[in-house]
């Protein structure tokens, strides 16, 4: 029997409850753990200080080089799920630094976006695996 992959965050009030609690899909479990890497930084996890993302490390540091930018982030982001996300295999990833007005009552801001792609093979089925998702800059935060 397969092992069942649960929603995060954990919805303690229908587990203690003793009701059934949300399940989800191989694709949508590995998703989520991409997510928590891309948005933990270094030293957060007690437990492993390597886990998490070069993101934080490069959060307000938007005066450098676009390009250089995004390798860096590229460069680390694919070493730690190749590192942690053992159920992904071949793993290809793309960052696309981008811009984008952002009108809140009287002031625009031009706020600085990375939207990430990732690509691979699940190992247990062979199937495609697909995630995309955008996290604005300085400070981190989903899009």
């Amino acid at each position: 029997m397969a092992k069942p992959y649960y929603q995060a965050p954990f919805d303690f009030k229908r587990f203690f409850e003793k009701k059934e609690l949300r399940k989800i899909s191989l694709q949508d479990s590995i998703s989520q753990f991409i997510s928590i890497i891309i948005t933990t930084y270094f030293e957060e996890y007690v437990f492993d200080e390597d886990f998490g993302s070069e993101i934080w490390e490069t959060d307000f540091d938007l005066l450098v080089n676009a390009n250089v930018l995004k390798e860096r982030i590229k460069k680390s982001l694919t070493n730690q799920i190749e590192t942690y996300e053992k159920r992904l295999g071949s793993v290809n990833l793309t960052i696309n630094l981008q811009e984008k007005l952002s009108e809140n009552s009287n002031k625009v801001r031009l706020k600085k976006y990375l939207n990430i792609t990732i690509s691979g093979t699940l190992r247990k089925t062979n199937e495609p695996y697909y995630f995309s998702g955008d996290y604005y800059l300085a400070p981190l935060s989903y899009k």
